[in-house]
């Protein structure tokens, strides 16, 4: 009766990956091919997404830890992009701050540039290159290679607890990411400790190829898996990366659209404006995420009903708010679209409320006790707000039980 009940709500599915394109903007260099007059040889393809792509490189120039990450953007990307000046401001902070916990979870800018491609072309093509320390595969990745996509108490707790101090001293330096997830939190590399471990990994597992003779992506291998244990599981370390979306808190921001579909905040679907409260709510969709191995909020699509209104609705029915906070809806240029007179949804009049308890314990997951829901639920809705300026802050929110539980968890 619970589950039929909720089933608009709890009805979620898992994303679904998309094949990997690349337009003739992306960098594709051969392998074996140096940068940088010469300095960084690209040996293979870490990652790839729409705006770049990540190459492991040899630094002829260092003695030791030889090997790094390049990431090279695309041609529009980097006409437009600020990542450079976001991850400079993140290095001035930690020559300032040297001793700030969240420093050891945001990424390293150890060298950038432009890569000049001379082809067919009626101009070169200007290619920007972030060169940073090698990491690993992704939360998403292990998540996803869990039986049930979901991961054991105590892992999700040091994740979040990581996450949270990226971001403490990420919005403290005045950046809002904008695209927290679990693919943009890479696990820190632990195996390749010294060149030659990488080495001897790299013989064993030589560059691949598609039919067309291009790399394919091959991202370096974790120690880490579903069944690690409490204990190993103190070792993990992630960093929050890719901050080609990200905002200046103290300016406008230059994009209207942020965070993916499922993970957006009320006040980026009613475009409201933004602060760093935009990272601190897919906290706690991500929170959710992991501990039941679906997503918080799978918005549905109906006839003439697109999938926003249907959204909202989830919304105010899982935070237990009836009404959209009028302070809010005062500020949103999207209002009269989803909200009529009164400042109830125009389109979708019944709710159906649905706590996180519930919500969380209609998955079963095993080892979960109630006391360990109630805590999860309540950080979940600390972080759910309809209210960004209510939402707690990720300094608040490492002094919340359940990231303390964090590394304790045996």
């Amino acid at each position: 009766m619970f589950v039929s009940e909720v089933a608009r709500y709890l009805c979620s599915f898992l994303p679904t990956r998309p094949s990997s394109q690349h337009s003739s903007t992306h960098f594709c260099p051969r392998l074996g091919q140096t940068v940088k007059d010469g300095r960084y040889e690209i040996l293979r393809k870490l990652g790839e997404g729409t705006t770049s792509s990540t190459w492991l490189v040899k630094d002829s120039l260092a003695s030791k830890r030889k090997y790094l990450a390049a990431k090279i953007l695309t041609v529009e990307a980097s006409e437009s992009s600020n990542e450079v000046n976001f991850l400079q401001a993140i290095e001035r902070y930690e020559s300032a701050n040297p001793e700030a916990e969240g420093l050891e979870y945001l990424p390293l800018l150890l060298d950038h540039f432009i890569s000049i491609v001379n082809d067919a072309g009626p101009s070169p093509r200007h290619h920007t290159c972030l060169v940073m320390p090698l990491y690993s595969t992704s939360v998403s990745a292990l998540r996803r290679s869990a039986p049930k996509k979901r991961l054991p108490l105590y892992m999700v707790k040091s994740i979040i607890y990581m996450a949270l101090q990226a971001l403490e001293t990420m919005h403290t330096i005045g950046i809002i990411h904008t695209d927290i997830k679990l693919d943009n939190f890479l696990f820190t590399n632990e195996i390749f400790t010294s060149d030659k471990y990488l080495e001897d990994y790299l013989t064993g597992n030589p560059a691949q190829f598609d039919p067309t003779g291009a790399p394919t992506v091959q991202p370096l291998a974790s120690e880490w898996s579903f069944e690690t244990s409490a204990f190993d599981a103190e070792r993990m370390s992630v960093v929050l990366t890719d901050f080609s979306h990200a905002e200046w808190a103290d300016q406008p921001p230059k994009a209207q659209m942020f965070c993916p579909p499922a993970l957006r905040p009320p006040e980026v679907i009613l475009e409201a404006g933004i602060t760093t409260a935009v990272d601190i709510w897919a906290i706690g969709c991500l929170t959710f995420e992991l501990l039941v191995g679906r997503w918080l909020f799978h918005p549905e699509s109906g006839f003439l009903l697109p999938s926003e209104h249907d959204h909202l609705a989830k919304m105010m029915e899982l935070t237990g708010q009836t009404s959209f906070p009028k302070s809010v809806l005062d500020r949103a240029k999207l209002r009269n679209l989803y909200f009529n007179k009164e400042g109830s949804l125009s389109r979708i009049p019944k709710l159906v409320p649905v706590t996180i308890e519930a919500a969380i314990s209609n998955y079963n997951v095993p080892g979960l006790q109630e006391e360990d829901i109630r805590e999860a639920a309540d950080f979940i809705r600390s972080c759910l707000h309809l209210d960004g300026a209510k939402r707690k802050t990720a300094a608040e929110l490492l002094k919340h039980s359940f990231p303390l539980g964090a590394f304790s968890c045996h």
